[in-house]
């Protein structure tokens, strides 16, 4: 389940804000179809490295994407209303940049995160990592052996 990041990306989200709509398809994104406010998440794979026979290390990339909603007064028709990103960063502090996601059973443990204000939106990026558990391959154990020599069963 390569997406399990992603999605406990989301459900911890909804826990910080219950009524943000989550964005994930990124056509509809790009092309600005999507209602205000809300958040855009996107993951990249850095690397899947064997940890234990039974666990992989999964080290991905997240980009979140806050977008503010517009203000529907006259006055200030067109302006953003910066959505509070308060909560969700002491909510990470809160739970020392390890969050577990009860849905999925992962522990996300987080790098510092990197921000950038735009005049739409906030852009929050940084990396984290997890152990994904692989389903062993069952493996044919040998119960007898037959030696032959020189046409000779032994």
């Amino acid at each position: 389940m390569m997406d399990t990041g992603l999605k406990a990306w989301a459900e911890i989200v909804k826990q910080v804000y219950p009524d943000l709509p989550i964005l994930r398809d990124k056509s509809n994104w790009q092309a600005g179809q999507f209602q205000r406010p809300s958040v855009f998440i996107e993951t990249d794979l850095v690397s899947d490295k064997v940890h234990t026979p039974g666990a992989d290390r999964m080290i991905e990339d997240i980009g979140l994407v806050f977008h503010h909603a517009a203000a529907s007064e006259s006055e200030n028709e067109g302006e953003p209303i910066e959505l509070d990103l308060t909560p969700f960063f002491d909510y990470l502090r809160r739970q020392r940049f390890c969050v577990a996601s009860k849905r999925f059973n992962v522990m996300l443990v987080i790098e510092a995160p990197r921000t950038r204000q735009l005049k739409d939106r906030v852009e929050v990026t940084f990396r984290y990592s997890y152990l994904l558990k692989v389903e062993k391959q069952p493996v044919d154990k040998i119960n007898e052996i037959y030696l032959g020599f020189e046409g000779k069963e032994l």
